[in-house]
This record gives C-alpha cells, sequence and structure tokens, in this order.
C-alpha cells in the first residue's frame, strides 16, 4: 500500500508567512529610526535569524506530516515529536472537532494524548490497549485515547478505517 501522508500545518503556515513578509519592513523601517549604528546592526541580524527560523520552521511542518503505512498511523509535529501508534492498536476513529486551548502542541489530559493545533483538534481515536506515551520532560503517561489535528480529518478517517 505504501505510506500516505497527511498535513496538519495549514492553519499556521499562513501566520508564519506574513512574519517572513514583514521581516523586511521592519528591518527597512529599523534602519530609517533609529540612529545607532551597533543597533541598527544588532537589530538587523536578529531580523534576518528570525526570518531564517521562521523559513526553517515552515519546511519542518511540510516535511514531517502524520502518515499511515501498513501497520502504524505516525504522528508528528515538526521535529519536535513523532508518535507511532499500531493500526492493530486502534479500537474506534471518529472525526470530531474539539478545542481544548491547552496552549502546548502535546498534552495528556484524563489519558488522552491530544495534539491540538491553533488549540483544535479534529480527528479521535480510541484504543483497544494502553499506550506508553513519553512526553520528554513532563514524562512518560498510559493513554487510550488520542485527540489529533490534520488538514484533511475525512482522509485520515478512511485511511485508518481500511
Amino acid at each position: 500500500m505504501g505510506a500516505r501522508t497527511f498535513g496538519y500545518s495549514a492553519q499556521v503556515k499562513p501566520f508564519l508567512w506574513v512574519f517572513i513578509v514583514v521581516t523586511p519592513l521592519e528591518i527597512l523601517l529599523v534602519e530609517l529610526i533609529v540612529p545607532w549604528f551597533w543597533l541598527r546592526a544588532t537589530l538587523l541580524v536578529f531580523g534576518v535569524l528570525s526570518a531564517l527560523l521562521l523559513g526553517w520552521q515552515i519546511r519542518m511542518l511540510s516535511k514531517f506530516q502524520h502518515s499511515v503505512d501498513d501497520e502504524h498511523l505516525w504522528l508528528r509535529y515538526a521535529r519536535e515529536f513523532e508518535y507511532r501508534i499500531p493500526l492493530a492498536a486502534i479500537e474506534n476513529v471518529t472525526q470530531s472537532t474539539t478545542s481544548r486551548t491547552l496552549h502546548r502542541t502535546r498534552s495528556v489530559v484524563d489519558g488522552t494524548l491530544v495534539l491540538e493545533i491553533s488549540g483544535s483538534t479534529n480527528v479521535s481515536l480510541r484504543l483497544s490497549a494502553p499506550q506508553q506515551i513519553d512526553l520528554g520532560r513532563r514524562g512518560a503517561h498510559e493513554v487510550t485515547k488520542v485527540e489529533f489535528w490534520t488538514d484533511d480529518p475525512g482522509g485520515m478517517v478512511r485511511a485508518l478505517r481500511k
């Protein structure tokens, strides 16, 4: 079958592009307003670094997408994290929008792994057996449900129901 990929950053990318476009305007404005060369040079360096970091973030969001292969669902967010869930462990999958606004890209709430984008999720999985999820410094947790965002929730649900 091969892996099918699903993006999750359609809500975030326009804002990143706005900041990339505005950065040169900001640099120009600083050049016109700030009289000290040393401060203009420092702010120029920070402006260029900011634009480069934003471009890198857009690239990582495009490169590391969710995917479904013959055996696993891979949930990702840029290079920040990657979770592998066996398809055999998925008991039920539904498309439902949930807003929690946890202000984190990943959290565990009452046994549910929440991978939100802009404070929302739109696909929910119920697992047949608890899965161990490592949140790094926030420790490992057992989860029986997963909620996440994808730009194509209908396609994701169809891919997981096969």
